[in-house]
């Protein structure tokens, strides 16, 4: 789980912190730098499974081509960001798997990886900064800063470190990271020359820590659901795990019923689920085809008639893969969805919206098989899905003019709603701006107050009603 992201010299987020809860909705217009900020979290997501230059290559821009290392970059005018940076405060689970299948545990739960990079020569990202340290047991507040009972922050924070896991000194011959000692002997690597980050390269069992913190950023994914995967069916050798396009619901569906508590539950759940979400829906099954080793997913509507997936909607198969990724006690860490509006009628937004909520971790209790730390984050331009969006979590972004280097551009801030938790959670330097009535009113579509005197938004949720 990440509960605090700062970004720093990457497109257009030049300098934007954002705290996430279990859910959160980025709304703002297009170009306000909703994708951008996922692009970011996903580039961490990739840094700790593939090589530096690797996980650039496998970013996309809105070409569908991958970006060349300086267009990664904040720049406008003359001025270009001297270094790329990203601070994230995490909650990992201790207990961990190295790809070996041993066993390690993490020294404590709650950490804050930071990790920068600079433009090298030829046109190479090099590794400028990397460290991996403790959040003490006594600043969990501020880390947890989410509304959360006491048993869901027992069950989450807990261990005991007081030196780093990582850390980065400045020498003559340019920066040299130090991997501290864990159980093991640490090492010191000269960063510029590293192709891979500490965290990507050194996860195993031998650095528990690391490891831990390797198996949070792996876990975390964006879904871009597409109507073809989630319409074609599972073979069985095919992953047992529904991927970020959506396919592998039936082999999903099977896996959950093989580890059913009695028979035809999970089939039940689902059918139950969907059909408070969607009209006609009376059971759901998966159909075994042995001789070509295919499972097809079919849903039988209440004229009694079995329909495959190939005939179902866009938006019932996007609900269809929400119900099972919340049944599923497998599906952990972050869930990123951008525009769950898509596909979805107006009239099944506030659904959907509550569906991704059931989703996301329970904070008023305890995380353990039924309520697993898994984390849902949505952006959004439409205001049909804000209104369904409690103000707890919310947070809106803008674009806004900057001088810096002496050229002026746009870059992204954040704006949170007032009284709720995310407006009195910034620490010192980290102040949240505030909604004004301009931005929220003009953004829903009910024209912007009168004069040029902007007044921080007295936030009642009248405000948000059509």
């Amino acid at each position: 789980m990440v509960t605090r992201l700062r970004v720093q010299g990457f497109k257009n987020l030049s300098d934007l912190t954002v705290r996430f809860g279990p859910f959160t909705c980025i709304a703002g217009l297009n170009a306000a730098g909703k994708s951008n900020l996922f692009d970011a979290m996903r580039f961490l997501h990739l840094l700790a499974q593939k090589p530096i230059m690797e996980a650039v290559s496998s970013l996309r821009d809105v070409r569908g081509r991958a970006p060349a290392p300086e267009e990664l970059f904040t720049r406008f005018g003359e001025y270009r960001a001297s270094e790329m940076r990203f601070t994230a405060d995490l909650i990992v689970e201790r207990s961990v798997q190295d790809e070996f299948g041993v066993e390690a545990k993490a020294a404590i739960s709650t950490l804050r990886y930071d990790v920068g990079f600079v433009l090298g020569e030829g046109g190479i990202l090099e590794l400028a900064h990397e460290s991996l340290s403790p959040i003490r047991l006594s600043d969990a507040r501020r880390t947890v800063a989410f509304t959360h009972s006491k048993e869901f922050e027992k069950s989450v924070v807990h261990g005991r470190r007081v030196g780093n896991f990582v850390s980065t000194s400045k020498e003559e011959h340019g920066a040299t990271i130090t991997v501290h000692q864990e159980g093991h002997g640490g090492r010191q690597l000269p960063a510029p020359r590293s192709t891979r980050t500490v965290v990507g390269g050194l996860a195993n069992s031998d650095f528990p820590t690391i490891l831990a913190a390797n198996r949070e950023m792996t876990a975390w994914r964006t879904l871009m659901l597409e109507p073809s995967a989630m319409r074609s069916p599972s073979l069985y050798r095919d992953p047992r795990d529904i991927d970020s396009r959506g396919a592998n619901v039936p082999n999903a569906i099977f896996r959950l019923m093989k580890q059913e508590g009695r028979k035809d539950q999970v089939r039940a759940e689902i059918a139950n689920r969907l059909s408070r979400l969607v009209e006609n829906v009376a059971d759901v099954k998966v159909a075994d085809d042995e001789r070509f080793e295919t499972r097809t997913l079919q849903l039988r509507g209440r004229d009694g008639v079995y329909h495959p997936a190939h005939a179902l909607s866009d938006g019932t198969l996007r609900f269809l893969v929400l119900t099972v990724l919340e049944l599923d006690p497998e599906a952990r860490g972050l869930i990123c969805l951008e525009e769950p509006e898509n596909g979805i009628h107006p009239e099944r937004i506030e659904a959907i919206v509550q569906l991704l909520r059931d989703v996301a971790v329970d904070p008023d209790l305890g995380v353990n098989e039924d309520n697993p730390l898994r984390q849902v984050v949505i952006n959004t331009h439409s205001p049909v899905v804000i209104r369904n969006v409690p103000t707890d979590d919310l947070i809106y972004l803008e674009q806004e003019q900057v001088t810096l280097g002496g050229s002026t551009g746009s870059v992204a801030t954040a704006f949170v709603p007032p009284n709720t938790w995310r407006a009195s959670a910034g620490e010192e330097n980290e102040e949240s701006a505030r909604l004004v009535p301009g931005q929220l009113m003009s953004y829903l579509g009910q024209g912007r107050p009168n004069g040029d005197k902007q007044y921080v938004f007295d936030w009642v949720e009248s405000a948000l009603q059509p």
